[in-house]
């Protein structure tokens, strides 16, 4: 018995090699359906007695007949790379591929002489060499088309770049007919003059740039593009044309094209929805440039802010008259970073505050609160400039506690010399706020020492489960 051996499903997963020679030189000329079935053909002959190795798989799974595949190998043997040995039965030999294989195969020259005088005629100022020729005839074999089509097409093709054009570029045209269905002299004759039909609304839009230039073919097969396959209107192209013209842009078709490709892609297919696009984007533009300027801070390319952070901001509300209030505040309060700023942007959102008129009131307000808080720390005997912390206590003596101005300032006078006045000030106001006493005779009424009263509490009355609900209560109080 073997030591190693394949496994019976190992077939399966086995690699099938292609010979570079055949992507390179005969792949991209071939049809796809030849190169299906070569490749096919190619992996059973890895596995030679598999039941499947059958003209009928063949026609089966390549979903075509018997008579076609017969037809594919024997333009495989034209091509040098198999054997058909015989018919019927199908048996088909698999030859090495090498350099040699790819040289230009022979043809009948007189079954395209007419072909040739024809063409030779169109290219009054060159001799065509006979490789060139060979690759027309190469592409009316394996594409069939018409000879008489392909000689339309190359006299459509002198009529436009002139008599010292390449033959190159004439097989290049072709082949995009081709790819496009285009095989007889009939179908030319109506790809011509739909052509045709597009030379006014070209130089229509050639003159919307400032061109004189002649239409070119490749011309031609863009407005197609643009008017057919995207579904632009000739107006929105030229309003595009005039509008980059505007801008001081450079304009020509493939930059042209590169536009209206962008806006097919982003469904903008109005002169309405591409100005409004480019309106608005270069609005988001200054208002970059502008809130950067009051933070005093510079990008060259303001692309990734516009989309991470003004875009934002502007759906929020804030209009770019708050954004460079808040941003020359956020500079003179030493917050100098987007991230600071969108921080404070955020907080001002949250309150509820996005526009100028809001955010003067706020500001009108919280100086005038600074003002009061001042007030209490003077009367407390504590000399200096408010702080965030004393904003903090402010808003829950106040808001959280309910307790007024003058209440506040009453406790403040009591606590007024007191070793730590503020904490003293907090202590006062926490056992009012227990008992209940909200108007100024209720705390007039009570002992200045109330801030120092104790209570005695039966801590292990309450249970282990009690305490952890009371505290987890606390993740719902905002601070």
């Amino acid at each position: 018995m073997a030591f190693c051996k394949y496994s019976p499903n190992f077939s399966a997963r086995n690699k099938t090699e292609v010979d570079n020679v055949f992507i390179n030189e005969f792949l991209p000329k071939a049809p796809d359906l030849c190169v299906k079935v070569y490749i096919m053909g190619l992996s059973k002959c890895n596995n030679a007695d598999d039941s499947d190795n059958t003209l009928s798989y063949f026609s089966e799974k390549l979903k075509i007949c018997d008579d076609d595949v017969i037809s594919i190998f024997k333009y495989w043997e034209e091509q040098g790379l198999v054997q058909v040995l015989s018919t019927d039965p199908i048996e088909v030999r698999y030859l090495p591929i090498n350099e040699s294989s790819a040289k230009v195969k022979k043809y009948n020259v007189d079954k395209y002489a007419d072909f040739n005088i024809q063409v030779q005629e169109m290219f009054k100022n060159r001799m065509i060499m006979p490789n060139e020729f060979s690759e027309f005839y190469s592409l009316i074999e394996r594409n069939h088309i018409e000879q008489s089509a392909l000689i339309e097409i190359v006299r459509y093709c002198v009529e436009y770049k002139g008599f010292n054009l390449s033959p190159n570029y004439c097989l290049t045209v072709a082949r995009d007919w081709i790819r496009e269905g285009i095989l007889t002299q009939e179908a030319v004759k109506e790809k011509i003059k739909e052509l045709g039909l597009v030379d006014d609304q070209m130089m229509l839009i050639l003159s919307a740039m400032g061109s004189k230039r002649k239409i070119q073919i490749e011309d031609k097969d863009l407005i197609n593009k643009w008017l057919k396959a995207y579904g632009f209107e000739l107006n929105v192209i030229i309003y595009v044309v005039k509008m980059w013209k505007f801008k001081k842009r450079r304009m020509d078709v493939n930059i042209l094209d590169d536009y209206l490709t962008k806006y097919y892609e982003m469904k903008l297919m109005s002169i309405a929805e591409i100005e409004n696009y480019e309106n608005e984007k270069e609005n988001l533009y200054f208002i970059a440039m502008a809130i950067n300027k009051e933070l005093g801070i510079f990008y060259e390319d303001v692309t990734k802010e516009i989309d991470t952070y003004v875009v934002t901001w502007l759906n929020m509300g804030f209009d770019i008259d708050t954004l460079k209030m808040v941003a020359d505040n956020c500079f003179k309060s030493s917050i100098r970073t987007l991230e600071g700023y969108n921080n404070i942007l955020n907080k001002l959102f949250k309150l509820g505050i996005v526009t100028m008129n809001g955010y003067m009131q706020y500001l009108n307000d919280s100086i005038a609160e600074d003002s009061k808080i001042q007030e209490i720390l003077s009367t407390l005997g504590v000399e200096r400039k408010v702080n965030n912390a004393d904003r903090n206590f402010y808003s829950v003596w106040t808001k959280d506690w309910g307790f007024s101005h003058e209440i506040v300032m009453y406790g403040a006078t009591i606590s007024a010399g007191k070793a730590n006045a503020v904490q003293y000030l907090n202590k006062i106001l926490s056992n009012w706020n227990t008992n209940g006493l909200k108007t100024i005779e209720k705390v007039k009424e009570t002992k200045p020492d109330t801030a120092n009263t104790q209570f005695n509490f039966m801590h292990n009355n309450y249970t282990k489960e009690q305490i952890a609900s009371i505290i987890s209560n606390l993740d719902e109080v905002e601070v």
